[in-house]
């Protein structure tokens, strides 16, 4: 009778330590799986989030954003490591200058930003959700680019918050002071 063996299980560590050549990876419950690379759009609407964050960042001195998708340990035992399209830290929780080298956060990001791609799955995305959720980020972003929509999830608030192109996005505990309009986001 033939046994069946189970590759074994990697660590964050080490997967933050291997050379995986080319390509986009993530570890998903000890395992490495390989992701779609991100469409020009999908970059273009990561830049535009990540100068409206960091141009907030820099005028309160409230945070920082990290971005091309910074590793977020999301799991242990078996370790998930999810790579956030971009993310922002609140300098009293993590301060910048403590941001160096290829160390794991020592904290998970006070906001997550995803944006929607076509070969996104919606079980895929909703697993990633949760997963953000459950390893405590208080808020996660997700940008629908066809839509112009931004969805809000919290871990307080059982039912995501769906905004259009023409509302503002403002009054966060998360992000005192930051307002933009959600079109901003797709100009």
């Amino acid at each position: 009778m033939a046994t069946e063996t189970r590759p074994s299980l990697i660590t964050a560590e080490q997967f933050l330590q291997m050379d995986l050549g080319d390509g986009q990876h993530e570890l998903i419950r000890g395992e490495i799986v390989e992701v779609t690379p991100p469409s020009p759009g999908h970059g273009f609407v990561c830049a535009n989030v990540t100068y409206l964050l960091s141009k907030y960042g820099r005028e309160t001195e409230v945070g920082y954003v990290l971005s091309n998708d910074t590793v977020v340990l999301t799991e242990r035992a078996p370790d998930s490591v999810r790579g956030g399209d971009v993310l922002f830290y609140r300098n009293d929780r993590w301060p910048k200058a403590q941001v160096a080298g290829s160390k794991l956060p020592p904290v998970v990001p006070d906001l997550v930003v995803e944006v929607y791609s076509p070969s996104d799955r919606p079980g895929k995305l909703g697993e990633k959700i949760s997963e953000y959720l459950n390893a405590g980020v208080p808020m996660i972003w997700v940008l629908y680019p066809d839509r112009r929509t931004l969805r809000i999830d919290r871990a307080d608030d059982p039912v995501p918050r769906i905004l259009g192109p023409e509302a503002t996005v403002g009054d966060l505990p998360e992000l005192p002071g930051f307002r933009c309009v959600v079109a901003d986001f797709f100009v």
